[in-house]
């Protein structure tokens, strides 16, 4: 990544500072250089915390990474005359890696891993009296695992394309790493932080107060126990799709994945899940308004619902609900919707929509898939209709593995919809994402399913173009 200002160098550029309003005085998630010097405080590490999760969440409530991929995937459209790049580099032609639209998905979540890099080194030398082995351990785990997080969805958005894995420091400019080398240092990440974890004991919490998100959905996350299960459902997760990769698949790694996502559900055997627990996990929040103005991105009358969402929903399924008429007909740029989804409808109370980080209905479907992969198709169909029953749909019996990947893949549109890039992760690791699956949007339509190196990392590499990864 390429070198940042001395601030963020020092600091992380606790990042958090563009979400308060105040030119002055200093907001306690946005440190200065001064106020983290010295050793690693309870007071510190809280800021340093605060602020790492802050640009987290502010990476993935930005377009290049809420939207972008829900286009792409021909679920969302957001029609905005005077903003032609929201179709133009999405269904109309190929993003630019200098604009918002083509360069996203990159700068915030290496800014977001920096600032994880910076609390993990602190640590190291973080006094003996201020904290305990246990919660050093503990501390290094999260925030591990949240950077494993953020290079996932750097991958999620650039695919093949590759992507660096940052210094410690975060002072080089690094090599562009290929896809299945990134996936790697990924799943080392999570298996590392998972180690921290079982260090740390089951009964440690965390020495800092999490955002409510990661407390207040069902599942307290403050302490080890939980934190195991989060890291385990991301290892399973990551694990799944490296499984799946269609460049450099791993057949072997489907049942490291069901085994890992069985840990994440706490155990659950196939078709065992409550679906009172379908809406438990981490979650983001949002706070509209006041000092913090972050509402939540989906909130904005100029997104649309693609019209195949409404013609493929299936008679009887509940989750229909989550599409609704639009307040006016959206059009431009060939394309025109009348439907959106119940999320875009401008309200406060949609601003401050809480948005799933990894829910366990995703872990299920998930699980699903590797179940389908692993040839253990049984097993699949009780985790397929452990959800689809839930939302008053008859269960289904597919005979083969085709149709079972059409049954969950139909599940998961529905039940992760506006939730991030599942749709299109799968639609592009299952080769769906093309025009013998889907109809173009436009007469150009490249059906996009990546995107480029952002303009400002090339020319930090004295690039033009995005460079051949490395292995």
């Amino acid at each position: 990544m390429k070198r940042y200002t001395t601030i963020v160098l020092a600091a992380a550029a606790l990042v958090a500072a563009g979400c308060k309003d105040n030119p002055v005085a200093n907001p306690i998630d946005a440190p200065t250089v001064d106020a983290l010097s010295g050793p690693l405080t309870r007071i510190t590490l809280q800021q340093l915390a605060i602020g790492a999760l802050a640009q987290d969440r502010g990476s993935v409530n930005a377009f290049a990474y809420a939207i972008e991929p829900g286009i792409w995937a021909r679920d969302i459209y957001r029609i905005d005359a005077s903003e032609p790049r929201f179709v133009q580099e999405t269904l109309g032609g190929n993003p630019d890696p200098g604009s918002f639209a083509g360069g996203g998905s990159w700068a915030g979540y290496y800014t977001a891993i920096r600032a994880g890099n910076t609390l993990i080194l602190a640590l190291a030398n973080a006094p003996a009296t201020e904290f305990t082995t246990a919660e050093v351990n503990a501390t290094r785990g999260f925030f591990r695992t949240m950077k494993a997080l953020d290079y996932w969805r750097v991958i999620e958005m650039h695919d093949t394309v590759g992507a660096t894995i940052q210094t410690d420091d975060g002072s080089a400019v690094t090599d562009v790493k290929c896809k299945a080398t990134v996936l790697n240092y990924i799943a080392a990440l999570l298996d590392s932080a998972n180690a921290d974890f079982t260090a740390a004991g089951g009964t440690a919490v965390l020495p800092f107060k999490l955002p409510s998100g990661f407390t207040a959905f069902g599942r307290n996350y403050s302490g080890v126990a939980n934190l195991v299960k989060f890291n385990r459902s991301v290892k399973g997760k990551v694990d799944f799709y490296r499984g799946l990769d269609r460049k450099n698949p791993t057949p072997a790694l489907f049942a490291t994945a069901i085994t890992e996502l069985t840990q994440g559900l706490g155990g659950a055997a196939a078709g065992a899940v409550p679906p009172a627990d379908f809406a438990k996990g981490p979650y983001y929040v949002f706070v509209p308004g006041g000092s913090e103005n972050t509402p939540n991105t989906f909130s904005d009358v100029k997104i649309g619902l693609n019209p195949l969402v409404g013609d493929s929903v299936q008679a009887g399924d509940t989750r229909a609900s989550k599409i609704v008429a639009a307040p006016a007909t959206l059009s431009g740029f060939g394309l025109s919707t009348s439907i959106t989804y119940v999320g875009a409808i401008s309200s406060v109370a949609n601003q401050a929509r809480p948005l799933g980080i990894l829910r366990d209905e995703e872990l299920v479907l998930l699980r699903a898939q590797a179940y389908i992969e692993a040839g253990q198709l049984a097993n699949a169909i009780l985790d397929i209709n452990d959800v689809r029953t839930s939302y008053g749909l008859a269960p289904v019996a597919p005979i083969d593995k085709n149709s079972a990947i059409n049954a969950v893949l139909y599940e998961k549109r529905y039940s992760l919809l506006f939730e991030g890039a599942q749709r299109a992760d799968d639609l592009r690791e299952y080769g769906r994402l093309n025009a013998t699956y889907l109809r173009k949007e436009t007469a150009t339509d490249p059906f996009n399913s990546a995107l480029p190196i952002p303009r400002a990392e090339l020319n930090a590499r004295g690039l033009t173009v995005n460079p051949a990864c490395t292995p």
